[in-house]
């Protein structure tokens, strides 16, 4: 793409998997986001098939049409991933959108899943060590990592796609999950703050 982003040309019919990217995070993603998780959600977007292949090993918007101008094309791209992100399968989409303040989803409705149910079932149980002080530190360990690792595993099974590999839906979580930890941290280090005033 040019590098004077301030031209009104029209973006091409379809483009590499590289331009896609700095397209995207120029105007469409979160300033924070990097390169690295960027192409992740590259093949995020495939899965959900507003990016489709095309001829050369280019990707097109699936909505974009012919004789659009360019101010149309960023509302048609826009508009593809806002649709997406009130969807089942685009769930992660609110938290790579980055052009509009957008309701981020609680990290509990991401888990909303039957299979964390079955999970917890075939849990085994802790079992009894003989030094109650070591079982007391491990089993509070274990609580405080407990919900991040099963919040990964069930993610990132959702993340999955033919396009979208392990790696891939890592990183998407990861930049997720900073995303809803940025949110509530504030709130912890005044209730700290507090109780050491006191």
């Amino acid at each position: 793409m040019d590098s004077d982003s301030g031209s009104n040309i029209p973006l091409p019919k379809s483009m590499q998997v590289s331009d896609w990217v700095k397209v995207l995070t120029a105007d469409f993603t979160p300033d924070d986001l990097d390169e690295e998780t960027a192409y992740s959600l590259l093949h995020y977007l495939e899965d959900l098939q507003l990016l489709i292949p095309f001829e050369n090993d280019t990707l097109k918007w699936k909505e974009l049409r012919d004789g659009m101008l360019l101010k149309e094309q960023i509302q048609v791209i826009r508009g593809g991933m806002i649709k997406m992100a009130h969807t089942e399968i685009g769930f992660a989409m609110p938290f790579f959108i980055g052009f509009e303040k957008i309701k981020l989803p609680t990290i509990e409705s991401l888990l909303e899943s039957k299979e964390l149910a079955v999970k917890n079932k075939n849990t085994p149980k802790a079992e009894l060590s003989s030094d109650f002080s070591n079982l007391q530190i491990v089993k509070k360990v274990g609580r405080q990592l407990k919900p991040f690792l099963e919040a990964e595993s069930i993610i990132v099974e959702r993340l999955l796609g033919k396009r979208t590999s392990k790696a891939d839906a890592r990183k998407l979580f990861q930049y997720m999950f900073g995303k809803i930890n940025s949110k509530a941290q504030p709130r912890k280090w005044e209730q700290l703050s507090r109780k050491r005033h006191r």
